[in-house]
């Protein structure tokens, strides 16, 4: 049995930590807001973000992030990707040498086109450092629904004994040592999600949306390629698996955007109206920022990150990428 810590008790991360809990781990969460340290100390449930899902007495909550290090052994963080930063360098006092700390959001920092590791890797950079990433929501995961995830590290030994410390029959991980393509898979998932969304709220048909996603694929392997990432990891849960899932169902807040976007024929009133955190919508105009700087082509997160900022119309987007040249098959 290990501690494990969350920092960030979301949806998200009250789903994990359930999950670690059920692998027979102690579990101790941090959250910011008073009534959710209360709710899961005193009813045992998230009343703010998971009403319906009774929490074990093995999970605790603190208002006191050192005190989840001072506990744990392993530590998932499970803020949102724009928020990563801010609470990186909060944590930081608190790390300790042996802290394993676990990024389980899934997005690309906005303002720098960087990945959460890369960010790790400027604020705390004595700190190991490893992924979760793959198909599943947070309901279905606190449900005990069947999920299917990558968790990596550097360090295999490390990747090796986190996925025993949180596997169970129900929540299955498959290890890999590259953090680049769990990072990228599960970041630019959410960039094809909306285009995908778009295709179907457009009434464009099946036949465009698998073609959508099939090139969509491509340009996350891509981008991976470019970053150092390795192309079989991103093939597996954390990358054509979350693909699949994200780009294919409505309870993906990614997809429903996209959906809302494709039936008006313009982003201009879901954007104004969205009050939901559909990570797609930042992740866009940072892919497309690093694309740049690295010089890959990534033609359809181009067109959502108009879409979405330049207020193209969906008209153009379509005739812009139909109207590209004829290439080979290729990735």
């Amino acid at each position: 049995m290990s501690k494990v810590g969350i920092i960030g008790t979301g949806i998200w991360g009250t789903a994990l930590a359930l999950t670690a809990t059920r692998a027979g781990n102690s579990v101790l969460c941090w959250a910011r807001e008073l009534e959710v340290v209360e709710s899961i100390n005193m009813a045992h449930v998230n009343k703010l973000f998971l009403p319906d899902i009774p929490l074990p007495d093995q999970i605790k909550a603190t208002g006191n992030v050192s005190e989840v290090f001072d506990f744990s052994d392993i530590v998932l963080l499970t803020v949102s990707a724009q928020y990563t930063r801010s609470t990186m360098q909060m944590i930081k006092p608190y790390l300790k040498k042996n802290t394993i700390l676990v990024l389980c959001a899934k997005g690309i920092e906005q303002a720098s086109g960087k990945m959460l590791s890369e960010i790790a890797a400027e604020e705390i950079p004595q700190t190991t450092i490893a992924v979760l990433s793959g198909p599943g929501f947070a309901i279905d995961v606190a449900k005990r629904k069947i999920a299917s995830v990558t968790i990596a590290c550097k360090q295999q030994d490390i990747a090796l004994y986190l996925t025993k410390t949180l596997g169970t029959s129900y929540f299955r991980p498959y290890l890999a040592t590259d953090i680049i393509a769990p990072q990228v898979g599960g970041s630019i998932k959410n960039v094809i999600a909306i285009a995908s969304g778009i295709v179907e709220g457009a009434s464009l048909g099946d036949g465009a949306r698998a073609a959508l996603i099939t090139r969509g694929f491509h340009e996350m392997a891509r981008f991976a390629k470019a970053l150092g990432g390795d192309l079989p990891t991103l093939m597996g849960m954390c990358g054509m698996g979350d693909l699949v899932l994200t780009a294919n169902c409505t309870q993906s807040r990614n997809f429903s955007f996209g959906y809302e976007v494709g039936a008006c024929g313009t982003a201009e009133k879901p954007m104004r109206e969205n009050t939901r955190t559909v990570e797609g919508i930042y992740t866009a105009q940072a892919v497309v920022k690093r694309a740049r700087e690295l010089n890959i082509e990534m033609p359809i997160c181009e067109m959502v990150e108009r879409l979405l900022f330049e207020g193209i119309s969906l008209e153009e987007a379509i005739n812009t990428l139909l109207s590209r040249p004829y290439k080979k098959e290729e990735l």
